[in-house]
């Protein structure tokens, strides 16, 4: 992307928004502004309320009278990959490097996301093999923030990434070129450390850090030093060390003067350098901390006015997006059409129906109760005598009930072969078997037990006397009882 002239800086974290736009005319003074973000509007750099974020961008636009129509975003260290990769030629053909590597996702690296924007450099080439670094983000996380500024009136959008930013700046202020620079940036709870080799980079960390002042110093002191071992020792095999160490400090709860008395007395045989701008007195003079990264994203080489890293997106016209909202309507109206009107006059057709069906029903019934006989009343008399035998009936006994009792003592091997009543005679006949003498023996001293009448009958007690028996074979017998 070509410079342009009025173009707006920006750099966003979770807590805050930083822009940075140089003079437009020589008499001007450039524009740099924060503005705090509550919680839940960015989370971890991921944009969680589009609107909020929209107004708050849109409120520093227009306190500042800021009225860009191309911006240049640069993307926070959490939400980046820094890969290195050695690639045959063989392996390549005709394939481009970032097809490649989306090929090799799930085997020689995986992304924290669902779709990978990728840029890359190529760092050096011979005959067989492409040394490549590559830079990784989110393809939603860059659509969502270019979203936003679409509907800012952003017509150009670009962006950048925060090492190459940084080491820029350094390199501007400092006219040098670090062979092997350690990028340490410094944020409220988030620590990145970024290794770049003639201001490529070459690898990237990131780390959470908790706690009160002196933890958060004993843990910069840590990963400076182990990230600075494994460059040394596992990434070059012991031929190269770390040249320079520069830390920029966005974390507004430390200065740059405890970085130097509590940070770098404690790094050994490390040369770290605490980034201080000496340009304060003319250009950047009231500048923002906060607002360095986004004042270093304009910083530009002479004669280069492109970036060496610059994520592609792939935009929707804004034809298309109406044809979308075209088809979207369209959508809806037959939906509501399918949904709404054409069930309507289904229930509505129904419910005709049914009328209908209830007027031929209440006409059927009319005319039954027409030719229905009136039933004819009883007197007096007649209800006491139906009452009376209703009360008979009610006091006979069933029989059929002394049965139940008799098969509830049914039990073992034994089985019921035959029954019968005799009303006349009020006496049960019953033919059991079983696989022992014993058992039936048994069986009748348990019903005499049960329901042997003693001191009057009841419900319980209607076995009249003894039950008698007769043996039909050694294992059946039958049994002759009387009810009361």
């Amino acid at each position: 992307m070509l410079f342009r002239k009025g173009e707006v800086n920006i750099f966003i974290t979770d807590e805050a928004v930083g822009i940075y736009q140089s003079a437009l005319k020589k008499d001007k003074a450039p524009i740099s502004t924060v503005i705090d973000l509550e919680k839940q509007i960015v989370e971890n750099g991921y944009i969680i309320d589009p609107e909020a974020l929209y107004l708050k961008i849109k409120m520093l636009f227009k306190k500042n009278n800021i009225k860009p129509r191309s911006v240049n975003m640069t993307i926070h260290d959490q939400n980046l990959l820094i890969r290195e990769f050695n690639i045959d030629k063989e392996d390549l053909q005709k394939k481009t490097i970032a097809t490649y590597i989306r090929e090799q996702e799930g085997r020689s690296i995986h992304f924290p996301f669902e779709e990978a924007n990728i840029t890359y450099y190529v760092k050096a080439e011979d005959a067989q093999t492409i040394s490549a670094v590559v830079i990784i983000s989110d393809e939603n996380l860059l659509q969502d923030y270019h979203d936003v500024f679409d509907r800012l009136g952003l017509k150009y959008v670009s962006f950048n990434i925060a090492p190459r930013v940084l080491y820029r700046l350094y390199q501007n202020e400092f006219d040098k070129d670090l062979e092997q620079a350690m990028i340490v940036s410094l944020y409220g709870n988030m620590i990145t450390i970024n290794i770049l080799e003639h201001g490529i980079p070459a690898f990237g960390m990131i780390e959470e850090c908790e706690g009160h002042a002196n933890q958060y110093y004993e843990v910069v002191e840590n990963y400076i030093e182990r990230v600075a071992n494994y460059y040394h020792f596992n990434v070059k095999k012991g031929s190269t060390n770390i040249s320079d160490i520069i830390v920029f400090n966005f974390n507004k709860q430390i200065s740059e003067s405890d970085i130097k008395n509590k940070i770098r007395p404690e790094i050994e045989n490390l040369k770290l350098d605490v980034y201080q701008s000496q340009n304060r007195i003319s250009e950047i003079e009231n500048i923002d901390d906060f607002c360095t990264m986004s004042y270093a994203s304009s910083l530009k080489k002479k004669g280069d006015h492109t970036h060496l890293f610059n994520f592609e997106l792939e935009r929707s016209k804004r034809i298309t997006n109406y044809a979308n909202y075209i088809l979207v309507l369209s959508f809806t109206i037959f939906s509501a059409v399918a949904l709404i009107y054409i069930p309507y006059i289904t229930f509505n057709e129904d419910i005709n129906v049914q009328q209908n069906i209830n007027h031929v029903l209440q006409n059927q019934l009319d005319t039954l109760r027409e030719e229905t006989p009136i039933v004819p009343s009883t007197s007096v008399m007649e209800r006491g005598y139906s009452n009376a035998y209703d009360y008979l009936i009610s006091q006979v006994d069933e029989p059929s009930i002394y049965f139940s009792d008799l098969l509830d003592q049914i039990s073992g091997s034994m089985q019921v072969e035959l029954y019968s009543l005799d009303a006349s005679t009020q006496q049960i006949m019953i033919v059991v078997s079983a696989t022992s003498e014993a058992e039936l023996y048994e069986y009748l001293i348990v019903i005499y037990e049960a329901y042997g009448i003693t001191d009057g009958t009841d419900d319980l007690r209607w076995m009249a006397s003894q039950p008698s028996r007769r043996f039909i074979s050694n294992l059946m017998m039958e049994v002759t009882i009387n009810y009361a």
